[in-house]
């Protein structure tokens, strides 16, 4: 029987070139940047973003399958 894949959106550290092992699967983009805002504050105390941040940061987003 087949598997059925589903298509989420991810992002990680590591997709910033930090040494940090955070990764976020979500159905949606503005899930991904809640969950990585609320990371980046509480763990690399990175809190607030500017427009030109989260630009760069929703360029980022990959789509994946699982």
């Amino acid at each position: 029987m087949a598997t059925q894949s589903r298509e989420y959106k991810q992002l990680g550290c590591r997709d910033f070139g930090a040494d940090c092992d955070f990764v976020v699967r979500a159905e949606t983009a503005d899930e991904v940047m809640k969950y990585c805002q609320e990371h980046a504050c509480s763990i690399h105390g990175k809190c607030g973003t500017s427009s030109e941040s989260t630009n760069k940061i929703k360029s980022r987003i990959k789509d994946v399958w699982l």
